[in-house]
């Protein structure tokens, strides 16, 4: 017994064999070594640790990623959403268009002429101790959606105390003046209607270039006409021209044919898209064969929006004069010196506030001599409504030279 207990002793020292208690022979058993079992503990030990922190930076990353990513997305919806409807447009439009992506001309008449529309307009003149008359004008027009919104050219209804529209299919319908833009000659005006009208679709003048196909639409000389279809190409694009009151205006330059009667009309892209609103109002003074002029769309669509939102266009600047430049002549004849002269001060006017009169001789603007509207106009359109523009004036009344600051104004359309 001493033996066994003392080989007990030595097992339960050792580790190493172990009998079972009750049973005097010994079960040799390998069993685990304590320095073993507590190296392999700590190697479990950190592995589960290890484990531990990989999940909780895993689910940080994961966290910060789906708020990260979820900001992101409300950031550029709007920009994925718009991706998404041009793929959507490519795809349909490749469809239509085919690999060549060009429409033919009579493709392009059918696309787009439900969308042009006659305008006939009725002025009334007032000739004092004659009486008053009345003038009929006529020009064309587009329409920009189903609520009966229809741009135009601003000289095409200038002054028309009636307005009139005339449908593709034949129907006369009365309309209103919503909004106009002397400066870029735009117009907007609205009829109401239960007919079923088809808006254009507006394309990108940006993407223009020199020789491709362009397309007119419109009614010259009247009614009688309306509808009339012309072809050419793109002569130029960003082209400068000279127009009434001395205004410069960037316009694309065509050779399809366009007459009286197509002001406000559209020109068109291969696609059958409007990249321009056609005016003969800026043609060169004798008019030269094969030259058309349209202004850009993509020039037009902001003034659209402010003429059916204000009616006027936000932002715009004014004087509140009306002014002629003096030829060098008329300034010698009469003694004066050099300059622009004011034919007329808007009441209320920030000229009128500043002391401006008819016959005042503007000289020099924010410093600068001027000779010319060009000018003055090109000073003050780089300023706001609320900035000062300082004018050196000589005063028809005294012939004396003073300095005027006028304060500007808000350019708006006379009710």
């Amino acid at each position: 017994m001493r033996e066994i207990k003392e080989k007990e002793k030595c097992s339960m020292e050792n580790s190493e064999y172990e009998y079972e208690k009750g049973n005097e022979n010994f079960i040799p058993a390998i069993v685990k070594n304590k320095k073993k079992t507590k190296k392999k503990f700590k190697a479990t030990f950190a592995v589960v640790t290890i484990g531990i922190l990989n999940v909780v930076v895993m689910v940080w990353i994961y966290g910060f990623g789906y708020l990260y990513g979820k900001n992101s997305f409300k950031k550029n919806s709007k920009v994925n959403i718009i991706e998404k409807i041009n793929d959507s447009v490519r795809k349909e439009e490749k469809k239509i268009l085919g690999d060549f992506g060009e429409l033919s001309t009579s493709e392009i008449a059918k696309k787009a002429g439900p969308c042009v529309v006659g305008i006939t307009t009725n002025i009334t003149k007032n000739m004092g101790f004659w009486g008053e008359y009345e003038l009929e004008g006529c020009g064309s027009g587009i329409i920009l959606d189903v609520e009966g919104y229809i741009i135009t050219n601003n000289h095409v209804v200038e002054g028309a105390n009636k307005v009139m529209v005339t449908l593709n299919t034949g129907e006369p319908i009365e309309a209103k003046i919503v909004g106009t833009d002397s400066k870029m000659d735009i117009a907007v005006i609205k009829i109401e209607t239960d007919l079923s009208i088809t808006p254009a679709e507006l394309g990108d003048s940006s993407e223009l270039e020199v020789g491709e196909k362009a397309i007119a639409i419109g009614n010259p000389f009247g009614l009688e006409f309306a509808g009339s279809v012309t072809q050419g190409v793109i002569s130029a694009v960003d082209r400068k021209i000279k127009c009434e009151g001395n205004k410069e205006l960037n316009v694309v330059q065509t050779d399809a044919s366009i007459n009286n009667g197509n002001s406000g009309g559209p020109l068109l892209n291969r696609k059958g898209q409007v990249i321009g609103i056609n005016t003969i109002k800026f043609s060169p003074a004798h008019g030269f064969e094969g030259m058309g002029f349209a202004i850009p769309i993509n020039s037009v669509k902001p003034v659209i929006i402010d003429l059916i939102e204000h009616g006027h266009v936000k932002g715009r600047p004014t004087i509140g004069i009306s002014i002629r430049n003096l030829t060098k002549s008329i300034a010698e004849q009469q003694s004066w010196p050099l300059g622009v002269q004011v034919m007329y001060v808007k009441t209320g006017s920030g000229a009128e506030i500043a002391g401006l009169k008819r016959g005042d001789i503007i000289t020099k603007c924010s410093g600068i001599v001027v000779a010319t509207i060009d000018e003055i106009n090109k000073i003050k359109d780089k300023l706001f409504p609320g900035d000062v523009l300082e004018f050196e004036v000589y005063k028809y009344e005294t012939g004396k030279t003073e300095t005027v600051k006028v304060k500007l104004m808000e350019e708006k359309n006379d009710k």
